[in-house]
């Protein structure tokens, strides 16, 4: 279920493409590098950043980050805008479903909007 398409929610206020960007960019750089692949903005103005998997430095035997992970990428993002909302469903994505590398064949995905100020 779409949080976005519920009526639990305000409508999600718009920002520009650029903002958006530039914050998840910002968000998903590390010292390995920039990880975001590719921004996907929706009609009812929330954004799915689809990013590498490389982000995240994986404990040894692990395919997938950790849930501690993933709540520290949250925490990064709320910091840079208190507005932002973040979608409880993220996770693993198929990279060939996003015109990405075939080399590359799991990406993540982390979705978020911008609550109404």
């Amino acid at each position: 279920m779409s949080y976005a398409m519920s009526n639990d929610l305000p409508p999600f206020r718009k920002v520009k493409r650029g903002y958006a960007a530039s914050l998840i960019h910002q968000a998903l750089s590390s010292p390995r590098g920039a990880a975001l692949l590719q921004l996907v903005e929706f009609d009812d103005h929330h954004y799915r950043a689809v990013f590498n998997l490389n982000h995240f430095q994986l404990a040894e035997g692990k395919c997938l980050p950790s849930k501690s992970q993933w709540n520290t990428l949250k925490k990064r993002l709320k910091r840079r805008d208190r507005s932002i909302f973040i979608f409880r469903d993220y996770g693993q994505i198929d990279c060939k479903a996003h015109g990405k590398s075939p080399a590359a064949k799991t990406c993540l995905y982390i979705d978020f909007g911008f609550m109404p100020k």
